[in-house]
C-alpha cells in the first residue's frame, strides 16, 4: 500500500480545493520530522490528538507512519475542542491539511 508524504501530497496544491489531502480510512501517512517532533515534544500526554496518534502510528526505517481513522480522529479534534484542526500544529503541515480534510465531525454521527 502507498505511503503518503509531505511532499507527495503538497506538490498536488492548487488554488482550488486540496482535496488530496482527504484520506480514507486506513490510508497511511509518513510525517515529516517537525510534525513528529510536535508529536513527541509538544502534545503527547497533553492532548487527545496525541494519543489518537500513538494508538495508531507504527516506526519504521522510514519514521513515523500514521494510518488514517477518520472517526477516531474527528473525536479526539473535538475533544481537544480544536476540531477539525490539531492544537500548536502549524496550517502550512501537511498533517494539519489531512486532519482538516478528514476528519469526521462527531456530531455527524448525533442523530
Amino acid at each position: 500500500m502507498k505511503i503518503h508524504t509531505s511532499h507527495s501530497l503538497k506538490s498536488q496544491d492548487s488554488n482550488d480545493e486540496n482535496y488530496h489531502y482527504q484520506l480514507v480510512d486506513g490510508e497511511k501517512y509518513l510525517l515529516t520530522d517537525g510534525e513528529a517532533d510536535w508529536l513527541f515534544n509538544w502534545v503527547k500526554g497533553k492532548y487527545e490528538i496525541a494519543s489518537h496518534l500513538m494508538e495508531n502510528i507504527v516506526e519504521t526505517d522510514k519514521g513515523y507512519v500514521y494510518t488514517m481513522q477518520s472517526i477516531e480522529l474527528g473525536e479526539a479534534l473535538e475533544q481537544d475542542q480544536m476540531f477539525p484542526k490539531a492544537v500548536m500544529l502549524s496550517d502550512d503541515s501537511a498533517l494539519q491539511a489531512i486532519f482538516f480534510y478528514s476528519a469526521c465531525e462527531p456530531a455527524f454521527f448525533q442523530f
